[in-house]
């Protein structure tokens, strides 16, 4: 192996966006919110829970699963693939929101959600986000689902311009987009810390449960 070339996997050490702001305030809120899910996994495993905290057993692993594989992403300059798992980050942090605000939802989660009965992506942004006006929401959705589906105009969430002016796709690492790593760790920060709370909210300390 050549020790000329540069690294194929970055390390924390030496990964291009170190230096970010966002992207530090991101690492800095996954310790606790793993320490806050460590203590109240211990507890899912009670045999009394309530069928809403059944329904965050099987939600909120999946969105602290997404969490933290979008920062893996962003450490490896993966930015749109990590871009791409924002969607479904919304759609378990807003889900496990919904079912908290709906209890009769929970039976049909139970009953297997069925497709006619889950709330739409702008339901979800709705709970999530209830200050947004319906232009940010609107916006929100668009480039929600232009990053999941193929279209042209999801093409353009992965075009970027190079120094002489050129507009390319990336198929790889894309290593000199700040602005869209400091967005992506915004985010996965935003939604992570929002299924503490909720966690917290289902799951209460045992001095304060009914």
């Amino acid at each position: 192996m050549n020790k000329d070339l540069p690294l194929p996997i970055y390390l924390p050490s030496n990964e291009p966006y170190l230096g970010s702001q966002a992207l530090l305030e991101f690492d800095q809120a996954i310790p606790p919110a793993m320490d806050e899910h460590i203590k109240i996994g211990l507890r899912t495993f009670s045999s009394d829970l309530t069928p809403l905290q059944i329904c965050a057993t099987e939600i909120i692993p999946q969105g602290v699963s997404i969490a933290l594989s979008i920062r893996e992403l962003i450490r490896q300059a993966y930015l749109y693939s990590a871009g791409i798992l924002i969607r479904p980050l919304v759609e378990r942090t807003g889900t496990i929101y919904y079912l908290n605000a709906y209890p009769d939802a929970v039976i049909m989660w139970e009953n297997g959600w069925p497709r006619k009965s889950q709330p739409s992506l702008k339901d979800l942004l709705e709970i999530l986000h209830p200050a947004r006006d319906d232009e940010n929401h609107i916006w929100f959705k668009t480039m929600l689902n232009k990053l999941i589906h193929s279209d042209p105009e999801g093409a353009a969430y992965n075009m970027f311009v190079r120094e002489d002016g050129v507009p390319v796709f990336s198929s790889g690492k894309i290593i000199d987009q700040p602005k869209v790593c400091d967005f992506i760790s915004i985010a996965g920060k935003h939604y992570l810390e929002r299924l503490v709370s909720i966690a917290g909210l289902i799951f209460p300390p045992t001095d304060e449960a009914p």
